[in-house]
């Protein structure tokens, strides 16, 4: 008891009326989540070890949903490494970043908004970071050992899917229109389209998400630099070893797939490396930099909204010059009002300098 009246002392959660286009929804997905699924002990015997960074998707959704997976009927075993494991989850609740209060009110506020932008101040990402790793061929002895797509997750919205997708639900059985998540906390730059389903499920795009890249703090391209060695069996699907450098290919990975990376390692033939892109990884996604630092900026209008991502060198040193030192790139996003019941599109406009390689 003491703990929660701390908590409702501090209550984060509120709206902000900016302008006449903008409501900016804030939630606080800190002080009511659940324990992020993939701390828990239960989590241990379905980690994957193959391929660094990687969990299975099929799992984390079962695993998360709880009692609630499967339309309330849960499976008793899940499939891993080949074998089945007993369902430790099958009795317990799914898991919450909002907590059922704060949902609920967040929900009633979208609904209410008059707003033509209704902007949700989300702290953390929630658009996927997948990849077909189910199309890896073996490689020395090493392979990815989950029947389906692996996604990269931590304490985001990734591992706390059914509440995630139960809000893009009910944005898209009520009909609301110009929804949009403005979030951070994964180190990286992201832009897409927000859907409760992907491939093989179907995707409905409801709403669209932008995630800034950090300052400073470093992002999971330069922490694989250290944690994924050069003999390592699938180093391909993290960085190209060219003579003259490596050269990050996770972004490229997670936009369009495992053959893209397999054929970049062979030849270095970015044109040929797309071609063989398989177009079920990440239809939801315009853009990703894991390895990107700088900042973001938002416009809104009565008919679009505009963000640009202002991606700097790694800043290990002060800048000398007044301008705050070179851009390695700059990169617009358009997003025009849509209608309630269509799909929001998302267009992408490289401004300046040279974004990674097929980001």
């Amino acid at each position: 008891p003491g703990n929660l009246a701390a908590i409702g002392a501090l209550t984060l959660y509120r709206t902000f009326q900016l302008g006449a286009h903008l409501e900016l929804i804030l939630t606080d997905n800190r002080s009511y989540r659940s324990e992020p699924l993939t701390d828990r002990a239960e989590w241990a015997p379905f980690r994957q070890a193959g391929v660094p960074f990687f969990e299975s998707q099929d799992t984390l959704t079962v695993l998360d949903a709880g009692r609630t997976a499967n339309a309330g009927s849960p499976p008793a075993a899940v499939p891993v490494n080949g074998a089945e494991m007993p369902n430790p989850m099958r009795t317990s609740p799914p898991g919450t970043v909002l907590g059922a209060k704060q949902k609920a009110w967040f929900v009633e506020r979208l609904l209410a908004s008059q707003a033509p932008w209704k902007v949700w101040g989300n702290t953390i990402g929630s658009v996927d970071w997948r990849a077909d790793l189910q199309h890896l061929p073996p490689a020395k002895g090493t392979r990815w050992s989950a029947p389906g797509y692996g996604v990269i997750t931590e304490d985001d919205w990734s591992a706390y899917r059914t509440e995630r997708n139960a809000i893009l639900d009910a944005v898209r059985t009520h009909g609301i229109a110009g929804f949009v998540s403005i979030a951070g906390d994964r180190h990286a730059f992201t832009a897409g389209r927000m859907s409760a389903g992907l491939p093989p499920e179907k995707f409905e795009p409801v709403g669209i998400e932008f995630i800034t890249g950090s300052i400073s703090a470093p992002g999971l391209e330069e922490a694989a630099k250290y944690a994924i060695p050069k003999d390592f069996p699938y180093r391909a699907l993290y960085f190209h070893d060219a003579p003259t450098g490596s050269v990050g290919t996770i972004n490229a990975l997670l936009r369009h797939g495992v053959k893209t990376c397999l054929v970049l390692e062979e030849g270095g033939d970015a044109a040929r490396a797309l071609a063989a892109r398989n177009p079920d990884v990440a239809p939801h996604l315009s853009f990703v930099d894991l390895g990107g630092h700088g900042y973001a900026s938002v416009r809104a209008t009565a008919v679009a909204l505009d963000v640009e991502f202002v991606c700097v060198p790694r800043p290990i040193e002060r800048a000398t010059t007044e301008d705050g030192g070179p851009i390695v790139y700059r990169i617009a996003h358009h997003v025009p009002l849509w209608h309630a019941g269509d799909a929001p599109e998302l267009e992408r406009h490289d401004i300046e300098g040279t974004p990674p390689l097929l980001a």
